[in-house]
């Protein structure tokens, strides 16, 4: 997989017609058995996790849809998994196809627990997307697969990739002609703007850098 540093020429899709090109699709549909209850409805700095990451990605996109379960209290489309508790790449290829369905050409999506993803990442994603299959933000020479842009075309390989025994996004991409885009930084405990809530210690760090760091939800 190439990568590239497309943080500072990066258009951050203003125009209404790229913008609507993109569905993004929030991934909420774990057990979270190492937070102890509902991550996506766990608390911080006043607001649910999954909150958060609403507010900063609606502005980026054309549609804003959850994978997995309802929550109350946000009125967002739902796209249901077709293959039931089959991991997230099977909540990929069901989220592909309703892109497919909608006629969506770019999925976005993102996790429910990272909730200090950058304001422009789809259009830091889309800058490098270019005739790749997917754009996937990394940081530190780590990818996040989660955090990733992908052509709803790349559908075909991604069945492949499951069809074959893959289970995660992480394996599904070395199927794909994938690209990882750097993050260097951006705002979040230690600078990593993908700083990810998976249990009540990290919950404390992401707290306690909000207080000290005054950032707006």
């Amino acid at each position: 997989m190439s990568e590239r540093n497309d943080r500072v020429v990066a258009d951050p899709l203003g125009h209404q017609g790229i913008r609507a090109q993109v569905l993004a699709v929030i991934l909420a549909g774990g057990t979270a058995q190492r937070y102890g209850h509902d991550k996506a409805l766990a608390m911080l700095g006043g607001a649910p996790l999954l909150q958060w990451v609403v507010d900063r990605v609606r502005p980026q996109v054309g549609e804003l849809a959850i994978s997995g379960d309802s929550r109350p209290g946000f009125i967002l489309p739902v796209i249901a998994d077709e293959r039931p508790n089959a991991g997230p790449l099977a909540a990929l290829c069901s989220i592909l196809a309703s892109a497919e369905r909608k006629g969506f050409p770019l999925v976005l999506t993102l996790s429910c627990d990272t909730p200090f993803v950058p304001r422009d990442i789809a259009g830091v994603l889309r800058k490098a997307l270019e005739d790749h299959d997917c754009a996937v933000a990394s940081r530190g020479g780590a990818i996040h697969p989660t955090c990733a842009l992908w052509k709803t075309a790349s559908r075909a390989s991604i069945e492949t990739a499951f069809d074959s025994g893959i289970r995660s996004l992480h394996g599904a991409i070395s199927y794909l002609n994938a690209i990882a885009v750097d993050f260097s930084t951006g705002a979040g405990p230690g600078g990593d703007p993908f700083f990810n809530i998976n249990s009540q210690a990290d919950m404390a760090v992401a707290q306690d850098w909000l207080a000290k760091s005054h950032q707006p939800g």
